[in-house]
């Protein structure tokens, strides 16, 4: 829904089972508000109330940039490990202005 409000093109989305083998030779993953759907306690935490949940897999690449407002739960209402892997930064406040600078430092 969120991104149909963003006019984002049907054609540039990809499902899970095209997407997820990708994230292994990808050097940068960036994550914009997400916080279930990436959390890698789905694949391996049977204790979790996710356990099973189809998710993204982006914390198997090589780095992954989170904007997020702050490291509170998602709708599950459990911490996120993705959060504290060596490989993840965490960048907290607003994503459109942080995504804002991050394109003019780019440009």
């Amino acid at each position: 829904v969120l991104l149909a409000e963003a006019n984002v093109s049907y054609d540039k989305l990809y499902d899970l089972d095209q997407i997820n083998p990708e994230f292994e030779q990808t050097d940068v993953a960036l994550v914009i508000g997400a916080n279930d759907v990436v959390n890698p306690a789905a694949r391996h935490d049977k204790s979790s109330p996710i356990y099973g949940m189809p998710i993204l897999d982006v914390d198997k690449s090589q780095t992954v940039f989170v904007l997020k407002r702050s490291m509170n739960p998602g709708y599950a209402g459990i911490d996120n490990e993705l959060f504290y892997k060596d490989n993840t930064i965490m960048i907290f406040g607003d994503a459109k202005d942080t995504v804002s600078r991050l394109v003019a430092v780019l440009k």
